[in-house]
């Protein structure tokens, strides 16, 4: 080593940039300008392609807009599907309401 490289502390590593990073975000930007709306997303090659697809969507291995937000995916036959659905309501919302005093 020609040069002494001194130890840099940072707050945590940058994101990693694969090749899928940009293509889902800007692939799927439009169903929540649209949401509740189903949309062919994408058609793959192959049906096992479109489900190997489809789950990687859904455990969102790949990068999503709104990924805490509720979405469905479909694979039917070698196409792919999705529906943004919004944000993800408390399953006892209207319970605290209820309760709420005064």
């Amino acid at each position: 080593m020609p040069e002494e490289q001194k130890v840099q502390f940072v707050k945590e590593p940058p994101r990693k940039r694969g090749g899928m990073f940009g293509k889902w975000m800007v692939q799927l930007q439009p169903l929540v300008e649209n949401p509740n709306r189903w949309a062919l997303v994408y058609t793959c090659e192959t049906p096992m392609h479109a489900n190997k697809l489809q789950s990687n969507l859904h455990a969102r291995l790949v990068n999503i807009p709104e990924p805490n937000h509720v979405w469905e995916f479909a694979a039917r036959g070698s196409e792919v599907y999705a529906i943004y659905r919004g944000r993800r309501r408390g399953k006892d919302a209207s319970v605290r309401r209820a309760n709420r005093r005064g």
